[in-house]
């Protein structure tokens, strides 16, 4: 199994059977992480794991060009056909369904989305970023609006060619699910919060993976996004459990 990470959660994952993206995106005017135009051309089965602007907005431009369907829940689904993606072409599931996707078995587990706290929301309006990236504060503000979660953030666990890969599309675990535990990697979303190490250890301690690859800490959004400082999680994790680390565009394989 091959997975691909394009920046903050866009993902691609490749079997010998098939392959899939997850989130895919294009970054705002002005940040470092780049996408090619072409980086998602050829894909036929997209899932999205909450539909929050940063993971759905840039569906519709995605969809213009080749056949590709997503699946996603229901509030995602409303999104996306509102901006005119016709229905036949946004498949829904819900937490607890299993599908069989481009010859891989995924399993969809309620999650939780990361708790935004006030202290980095302040630290984020105030910030000489906004004027810095003035242009983007509306269509961010616009993304704030227009695209609820509305509780349905899940996770996926993507088997395929004896691999097993865990993805979470924000950092928190629901209270009642009963979670697989041991899968070969875990992606981990790290932005959204002052304290992202807390909750990510939480994940690792309750998932107990083979490995874990870090994604969502990149400025792929500013100014609602900012670079986030990784080093406490890197120290954390040291000589514990093999941390992945990508640069948008590289690969790992499971």
């Amino acid at each position: 199994m091959r997975v691909t990470w394009f920046g903050t959660a866009s993902l691609a994952v490749e079997t010998t059977a098939g392959r899939l993206l997850i989130d895919p995106f294009f970054p705002l005017k002005g940040s470092p992480t780049r996408v090619a135009p072409d980086a998602y051309a050829g894909y036929g089965d997209i899932l999205v794991t909450h539909g929050h602007f940063d993971h759905i907005m840039s569906l519709p431009r995605i969809l213009r060009s080749g056949r590709a369907v997503v699946h996603c829940t229901q509030t995602p689904r409303q999104t996306l056909m509102a901006l005119d993606v016709p229905a036949e072409r946004v498949i829904p599931f819900k937490a607890g369904d299993a599908l069989e996707v481009q010859g891989m078995t995924v399993r969809v587990f309620q999650s939780r989305h990361v708790v935004i706290d006030r202290a980095l929301l302040k630290r984020t309006l105030l910030s000489p970023r906004m004027l810095q990236y003035a242009g983007n504060v509306a269509t961010v503000l616009m993304g704030l609006r227009n695209y609820p979660e509305n509780g349905e953030t899940v996770g996926f666990l993507i088997e395929g060619d004896g691999c097993s890969l865990y993805v979470l599309g924000s950092l928190g675990l629901d209270d009642d699910t009963d979670y697989p535990t041991g899968m070969d990697l875990l992606v981990l979303p790290y932005q959204g919060a002052c304290d992202l190490l807390t909750p990510a250890m939480k994940v690792i301690d309750r998932l107990k993976p083979g490995s874990v690859l870090l994604d969502h800490f990149d400025d792929a959004f500013p100014p609602g996004t900012s670079p986030v400082d990784i080093s406490d999680i890197r120290q954390a994790l040291d000589g514990k459990l093999p941390l992945h680390i990508l640069r948008p565009g590289e690969s790992l394989t499971v």
